[in-house]
């Protein structure tokens, strides 16, 4: 069951579409001045290296990202606002320029949260979680971002609904096992019954 690792598929072309959904949601989420709660069900490591061995070799970055951002001058006009914003938070990650460092949801989520703002993380690796919980102490956000080392299905439950009602799950498994298509869908039905104001992702 840990065969499955998040440094191969990061900047992939699904994570050009999950991520930027992400963010359109937790930019909507912060234009009210009341906290909400982001939890991330399985979280990986949370940064990444496209110049890292794992990414070279896969090279899915180069079907993703790279080649979004290869081909952007082809367009007739400016990216959609959604794209400019995915594009803003690759720029806070790689303030020198170019696209080494890629960051996963957990990070993209810290990054647009405000002081108000909570973060829950996820993960059940034995070696991306203590990678994962490294780059959040290298944070020193204290309490902000709690990280767990447990299986996302079973501990989503216990932060739902949160405090103030307001949120988003992001839920991204694996799915290298097949029983977690229907774990997604339980998990999705159970927090919509204790969290029928959450955002679902």
């Amino acid at each position: 069951m840990h065969s499955y690792r998040h440094a191969f598929h990061a900047g992939n072309h699904a994570d050009v579409f999950k991520h930027t959904v992400l963010i359109a949601v937790l930019h909507h989420l912060a234009l009210k001045e009341v906290g909400f709660t982001a939890i991330d069900t399985h979280s990986g490591p949370g940064l990444y290296r496209l110049d890292g061995a794992d990414a070279r070799q896969s090279g899915e970055a180069q079907e993703g990202l790279l080649a979004l951002m290869r081909n952007k001058s082809k367009l007739s006009g400016p990216m959609a606002p959604a794209l400019q914003a995915y594009r803003a938070v690759l720029d806070h990650f790689n303030p020198g320029g170019g696209l080494l460092n890629y960051p996963g949801s957990p990070f993209i989520a810290q990054h647009l949260l405000r002081e108000q703002d909570k973060l829950k993380l996820f993960e059940m690796h034995p070696t991306d979680i203590r990678v994962l919980q490294a780059h959040v102490d290298a944070l020193r956000v204290g309490r902000q971002v709690a990280v767990a080392h447990e299986d996302g299905f079973n501990g989503l439950p216990k932060y739902l609904p949160p405090p103030t009602r307001r949120g988003v799950v992001f839920i991204d498994p694996s799915y290298e096992i097949k029983l977690d298509y229907e774990r997604v869908a339980v998990a999705v039905s159970m927090g919509l019954q204790r969290f029928a104001t959450g955002t679902f992702l």
